[in-house]
């Protein structure tokens, strides 16, 4: 199980369901830089779609082993962000969006700051409106995974990573567990889709300590959500064992929930790169 090498017969997938609910227009410091959570969100996820566009590329151009699907939710339903469902990401590739330049800065072992500027295609834009109807996009990726899994029986199953800073409003705690239990029966031969929850703090968010890739045995924050998130996040198999256990510093041979919970935008590049990490290695 979760051993499939993606090829270009037997592709991958990944969905990305972004919370561009009201409070993402919240201020929060980012790469050194005051910006919106919206903002700094919306230029991870197109920093990992080029990552998927660089591991795809061959001598004789992109290669068609991805399809990447973005949904964002926010006011009263979730859209999809990347045009209809899937892309190809050849497609993605070839799409025409804007650029935006990006400061990047890089902390040197002397203590100084480097500081470099690229420019950055801009598939997603950041949006902040309304309400988190974080059900209506779980839904939409059930949707979306099980076409999928029906066309690519043999494939290593979809990725849907969540990422949202507060909780739904279209659905109680008891629903919103029912829909992700359903999107992660969704399964392929090697495997069940894995749901990765990732929750961004707010700068006054108080009471509750980070924790990213809980075992089975560590103690969550006492924090409503922070349960209901673990419940709703995948076990992770075996490919993840040691990414995890350098990430955290520990020997534990528990196996961890795909879940993070009151986390910075800025661990978030490293939260996500773990959760895209089969993929990796499995291409």
């Amino acid at each position: 199980m979760y051993s499939r090498h993606i090829t270009r017969r037997e592709k991958g997938a990944v969905v990305f369901l972004i919370d561009q609910s009201g409070s993402m227009a919240e201020e929060i410091n980012f790469q050194g830089e005051s910006t919106s959570k919206a903002r700094a969100l919306a230029s991870i996820a197109n920093s990992l779609i080029e990552e998927f566009i660089c591991r795809s590329q061959r001598e004789r151009g992109v290669g068609d082993y991805f399809d990447i699907a973005v949904i964002g939710y926010g006011g009263e339903k979730a859209t999809s962000l990347l045009g209809s469902g899937w892309r190809r990401i050849v497609d993605i590739d070839t799409m025409y969006v804007p650029s935006t330049t990006t400061r990047i800065s890089r902390h040197l072992p002397d203590g100084q700051t480097y500081n470099y500027f690229v420019e950055r295609r801009e598939w997603i834009t950041p949006t902040a409106k309304g309400r988190t109807p974080m059900g209506s996009a779980l839904s939409m990726a059930k949707r979306l995974v099980n076409n999928w899994c029906k066309k690519h029986p043999k494939s290593f199953p979809p990725i849907v990573i969540n990422i949202t800073d507060g909780e739904a409003t279209d659905s109680s705690p008891e629903e919103l567990l029912r829909l992700a239990l359903k999107l992660r029966d969704v399964a392929t031969e090697d495997g069940n889709t894995l749901l990765f929850n990732i929750h961004i703090a707010s700068p006054n968010e108080c009471g509750a300590q980070p924790v990213q890739y809980p075992c089975e045995n560590d103690p969550l924050p006492v924090h409503r959500f922070s349960q209901l998130l673990f419940e709703m996040s995948s076990p992770l198999p075996d490919i993840y064992t040691s990414a995890i256990r350098e990430f955290k510093g520990t020997n534990s041979t528990s196996p961890a929930r795909a879940m993070c919970f009151n986390t910075s935008c800025d661990e978030l590049v490293g939260l996500m790169n773990i959760g895209t990490i089969s993929v990796e290695r499995m291409l």
